[in-house]
């Protein structure tokens, strides 16, 4: 039996997501642009005219823009990473291909419910009211969306949505045999 499982998906670019690495690159553009026009509209006050020199801050916002510009940037593009061992799913966010950051951890042993996401009527998530609701998933039209239910550390109800393969159902069936299944690929 394996006792380990890691699976990544990536975001896909749609709806307003699609925008968010272009508007980070906007925003580092447009900030710098408002405040040196602001600086040489207020330099026009008498006693203010220091502020035409702000002119000569383009250079320092070029090379921050250059230094910090692909830290920003990473920032547009989203992963999520399941991985399952010991008992325990966690799910990380990865930025960008470089940032890493965990994001939740679910102890499967005390699960409430797991199922796979239909169109229909869903009475585990229905009729609940969750603290916390995670969206761990490439894109809500995706196949094999599994939604699980489960108490956090505060012991607030949560809810989390995330796409399932074979290997991670088997382990997640170890740990929580109520798992209803769906038609998975290989």
């Amino acid at each position: 039996m394996d006792f380990l499982c890691e699976h990544v998906v990536q975001k896909k670019k749609e709806g307003l997501y699609r925008f968010r690495k272009v508007g980070i690159i906007s925003l580092m553009v447009l900030i710098p642009t408002i405040i040196i026009i602001g600086c040489m509209a207020l330099s026009s006050i008498e006693g203010l005219i220091f502020l035409r020199w702000s002119i000569f801050l383009i250079p320092l916002f070029v090379w921050l823009g250059l230094k910090f510009g692909p830290i920003y940037t990473a920032y547009g593009e989203v992963a999520y990473e399941y991985s399952i061992s010991s008992g325990k799913m966690s799910v990380a966010r990865i930025y960008g291909d470089r940032f890493r950051r965990e994001w939740v951890e679910i102890d499967l042993t005390k699960l409430e419910a797991c199922a796979p996401l239909e169109d229909t009527y869903n009475p585990d998530i229905e009729n609940k009211n969750f603290a916390r609701v995670y969206r761990a998933v490439s894109s809500i039209n995706a196949p094999h969306i599994y939604y699980a239910v489960f108490k956090n550390g505060r012991d607030e109800d949560c809810l989390i949505y995330f796409e399932m393969i074979k290997k991670s159902y088997k382990m997640i069936k170890t740990y929580f045999p109520r798992t209803v299944s769906s038609v998975l690929p290989d």
